[in-house]
C-alpha cells in the first residue's frame, strides 16, 4: 500500500498455510508434519526440534535472506513464544537481523482475548518479556479491533490509569497485582501506544506503520 518493496520470509517450520508467497521459506529446511511422521513425535515435540533444526541452519537461512533486493524484510515467525522468544533461536536470528538493519520486533494479541485489566495487563507484560529477551524495539498491537467486545479494551489503551477504576477490575490480591504490574510496565518500557488494528477491515494499519517508523526516531513520540 506504501509502495515499498517488501520481501517476505516464513521461519515458521509448523504453517500449513501462508496468506502470501515467501521468498525465504523455513519450511525448505524443515516441516513439522515431516517430523511427526519420520521421528514419531507428537505435534509439540515436533516443533520444538523443528526449531532446533533451523537454528543449526541459520546461516543458511540467513545467506537467503541478504539476497534478497527488498527496502524491507517482514519476517514471520512461529506464534508460539515457546518456540521463539524463550529459545535461543529466537535472539539469535533477531541479533543476525539487526546487524544487518533497523529490526523492530512487532506482537499480535487477539483483542478480544483481554476482557479484563489483569488481562491486558498481561498482554503489556508479555511485550516487555518479549523486549527484553529479543533486544529490539518491541510493539504491541490488538488485532480484531472491529468487534464490538474489543472496544472495552481502548479505554485502558487511551487512559492506562483507568485500569484500577475499571467496574471489570478483579477482587483483593489480583486487583492489587494488576496495579503494581501497570506501574512497573510505566516506569520501565518504552513509551508506546498499543494501536487496535482490523485485519480483516485494514483498520488501524496506517498507525501502525507510523509507530514502526517512529520506533528508530529520537524526537518521536510513541506515548
Amino acid at each position: 500500500m506504501q509502495g515499498v518493496d517488501v520481501g517476505r520470509v516464513n521461519l515458521d517450520p509448523g504453517a500449513e498455510y501462508l496468506p502470501y508467497e515467501p521468498d525465504v521459506d523455513a519450511r525448505k529446511y524443515v516441516q513439522v508434519r515431516d517430523l511427526m511422521l519420520r521421528q514419531k513425535l507428537g505435534p509439540n515435540g515436533a516443533l520444538v526440534v523443528s526449531i532446533e533444526v533451523l537454528y543449526e541452519v541459520r546461516s543458511r537461512l540467513l545467506e537467503e535472506i541478504d539476497r534478497l533486493d527488498s527496502e524491507v524484510i517482514m519476517v514471520d515467525t512461529p506464534g508460539q513464544m515457546e518456540l521463539f522468544i524463550f529459545h535461543e533461536a529466537g535472539p539469535a536470528f533477531t541479533l543476525e537481523f539487526s546487524k544487518r538493519g533497523a529490526a523492530c520486533a512487532l506482537i499480535l494479541f487477539d483483542a478480544s482475548l483481554t476482557r479484563r485489566p489483569s488481562e491486558f495487563v498481561s498482554l503489556r507484560l508479555m511485550g516487555l518479556i518479549t523486549q527484553l529477551r529479543l533486544e529490539v524495539p518491541t510493539l504491541i498491537a490488538l488485532n480484531k479491533g472491529d468487534l464490538q467486545c474489543s472496544q472495552e479494551v481502548k479505554a485502558w489503551i487511551d487512559n492506562p490509569q483507568t485500569l484500577h477504576e475499571d467496574p471489570l477490575m478483579e477482587k483483593g490480591v489480583i486487583s492489587e497485582i494488576v496495579v503494581r504490574i501497570a506501574k512497573v510496565l510505566d516506569d520501565y518500557s518504552l513509551a508506546t501506544r498499543v494501536p487496535m488494528i482490523s485485519a480483516l477491515r485494514s483498520e488501524g494499519l496506517e498507525e501502525l506503520y507510523d509507530l514502526i517508523h517512529e520506533t528508530w526516531c529520537v524526537c518521536g513520540d510513541l506515548t
